[in-house]
C-alpha cells in the first residue's frame, strides 16, 4: 500500500508540474502578444500625428490666402477679387465688388436697409434719401447731422471724448516720438516720424490715396460745391466758402478773422510752425523747412520748366487755371475771400 501511495503522489506531483509549465508558457504569449500591440499602436500614432501636422501646416497657408483679420481681432474671409483685402461680405466678394445687402424678412415690420461696416458688422443705413452711409446718431450720418457735438456752451465742435472736443479737455493721441507734440495718425506716430498712410496706386505718383485707391489727380472724385455752375470743392454744407459755408471766427471779441488754430487767429496768438533755419521768419512749407531752404514742392510737369505746379501738375504759364477775381470786370488774380488785394480794401 505504501508503494502504490507513493506512486500515485509522484503521479500527481508529476501533473501539477506540466499545468504550471503549460501556464507560463501561455503567459509569456500572453505578454508578447501584448508588446507588439503596443508597439503597432505606438507607430500608428506616430504616423497620425505626422498627417495631423500636414493638415494643420496646409490649413494655415489656405488661411494666409483665403482670410484675413479683421478690426475685432477675428479672422474672416477674404474678398475673392485678386488684389482686394477687405473682408467678404456676401457670395465671397466685398461690399465693393458686388456684395448684395440683405434687408429684413419679416412682414408687417419696417424694414431698415443695413449697411456693413469696416468692422464686418451690419449698421442702420442713413435715413436721408438717396444717402449710403452708416448711420451715426439719430438715424443720420456725419454728413446730414448725426454729429455729436461738444457738450460746452456755445461750441460747436465735433465730440471726441467724454462728451467734448480737443479744445475743451478731450484727449487726443499724441506723437510717441520724443519732443513730438503732433497728433499721432497711426501706429501711435505722425506722418514725419512713420504713420504709413495709403498712397495713389498710380505709378510714380506720391499723393496720398482719397477715394477708391487714388488721389484726386487721377479720378477720385470730390464733392463740389451744389451751386450751379461753380467748381469748388464742398467744404461744409454742400458748398464752398464762396457760396457760404460756415466759417469758424476767432473767439476773441469783436475779431472777425478765420480760426487758425486754438480757437483763434494769428493776430491774437495762433501758433505757426516756422522754418527751423535760424533767423528765418518764414512758415514751413514740409519738412520742417521753408522753399528756400529745401521744402520739396511738386515742380511743372513739362520738361526743362522749373516753375512751381499750381493745378493739375503743371504751372501757370503751360495751363494752371487761376481763379480770378469775383468784382465785375476785374481781371486780377484772388488773394482772399475771392477777390484781389485791390477790392479787398474797398
Amino acid at each position: 500500500k505504501t508503494a502504490k501511495a507513493r506512486a500515485a503522489a509522484a503521479a500527481a506531483a508529476a501533473a501539477t508540474k506540466e499545468q504550471m509549465h503549460v501556464s507560463s508558457a501561455s503567459a509569456g504569449r500572453r505578454t508578447s502578444t501584448r508588446k507588439r500591440s503596443a508597439s503597432s499602436s505606438n507607430d500608428d500614432d506616430s504616423v497620425s500625428a505626422e498627417e495631423a501636422q500636414r493638415k494643420a501646416v496646409k490649413r494655415k497657408e489656405v488661411d494666409r490666402a483665403t482670410k484675413i483679420i479683421g478690426l475685432d481681432g477675428r479672422s474672416r474671409k477674404k474678398c475673392s477679387t485678386e488684389g482686394c483685402t477687405n473682408v467678404a461680405q456676401n457670395k465671397g466678394l466685398c461690399k465693393r465688388h458686388g456684395a448684395q445687402q440683405k434687408k429684413c424678412s419679416i412682414k408687417g415690420r419696417v424694414s431698415y436697409d443695413r449697411v456693413i461696416g469696416r468692422d464686418g458688422r451690419s449698421r442702420k443705413k442713413c435715413s436721408a434719401e438717396g444717402c449710403t452711409n452708416a448711420a451715426q446718431n439719430k438715424g443720420l450720418c456725419k454728413r446730414h447731422g448725426g454729429i455729436y457735438r461738444c457738450s460746452s456752451e456755445g461750441c460747436n465742435n465735433h465730440a471726441i471724448e467724454g462728451g467734448v472736443c480737443a479744445r475743451h479737455g478731450a484727449k487726443m493721441k499724441v506723437c510717441s516720438s520724443e519732443g513730438c507734440t503732433t497728433i499721432a495718425v497711426k501706429g501711435g506716430v505722425c506722418v514725419k516720424h512713420g504713420a504709413i498712410l495709403k498712397r495713389c496706386s498710380s505709378k510714380g505718383c506720391t499723393n496720398i490715396a482719397k477715394k477708391g485707391g487714388v488721389c484726386i489727380k487721377h479720378g477720385a472724385k470730390k464733392k463740389l460745391c451744389s451751386s450751379d455752375g461753380c467748381t469748388n470743392g464742398a467744404v461744409n454744407g454742400g458748398v464752398c466758402w464762396r457760396h457760404g459755408a460756415k466759417k469758424k471766427l476767432c473767439s476773441s471779441e469783436g475779431c472777425t478773422n478765420k480760426v487758425q488754430r486754438g480757437g483763434v487767429c494769428m493776430k491774437h496768438g495762433a501758433k505757426v510752425k516756422k522754418c527751423r533755419r535760424e533767423g528765418c521768419p518764414n512758415k514751413v512749407v514740409s519738412r520742417g523747412v521753408y522753399m528756400k531752404h529745401g521744402a520739396k514742392s511738386k515742380r511743372c510737369s513739362i520738361e526743362w520748366c522749373t516753375n512751381y505746379a499750381r493745378k493739375g501738375g503743371v504751372c501757370q504759364r503751360h495751363g494752371a487755371e487761376r481763379k480770378l477775381c469775383r468784382a465785375e470786370g476785374c481781371t486780377n488774380q484772388t488773394q482772399s475771400g475771392g477777390v484781389c488785394k485791390r477790392h479787398r480794401k474797398k
